[in-house]
């Protein structure tokens, strides 16, 4: 019996192994992974079941390389931590003190999502459709009309 190696599946893993920052190396996290004790995000699979997508949101997710996957995820915490930072979720009281990294804070939350519906729009022209139309699955359904 012969076993075959994956050879693109072992380059993706050393390329991303090699390409991890620094942080996921220091020897004070190795091991500590975090995620599979705390509750799941809903993937809200009776929303997407009513549309004849080409594949799900999971699936589009599973679709892409794992530096891709890093690149976006680092986008979306870096979001997250600046709303945070911003202060919009909290009261008054509990701001942070600095208006002018509150403001950058809040800046930098809206650049980070514009750049990653700019950034999935391109990866997922399927899911999306081209520039200025809607995607084949929303037309072809008759979910939304064509572009006038």
């Amino acid at each position: 019996m012969t076993t075959r190696i994956d050879r693109r599946a072992l380059a993706a893993g050393i390329l991303a192994a090699t390409a991890a920052p620094a942080v996921a190396m220091d020897t004070r996290t190795v091991g500590i992974l975090r995620g599979d004790d705390t509750a799941r995000l809903p993937d809200h699979a009776a929303l997407w079941a009513r549309m004849p997508l080409p594949f799900t949101p999971a699936d589009a997710w599973h679709l892409l390389s794992p530096a891709t996957q890093a690149e976006i995820g680092a986008a979306v915490i870096g979001m997250v931590l600046a709303e945070y930072v911003s202060g919009d979720m909290h009261g008054e009281a509990d701001r942070f003190h600095d208006e002018a990294l509150r403001g950058d804070a809040m800046d930098v939350g809206g650049d980070l999502l514009t750049r990653i519906e700019q950034r999935l729009w391109v990866l997922f022209p399927d899911l999306y459709g081209p520039e200025g139309d809607h995607p084949a699955w929303a037309l072809n359904s008759g979910m939304a009309p064509p572009a006038a």
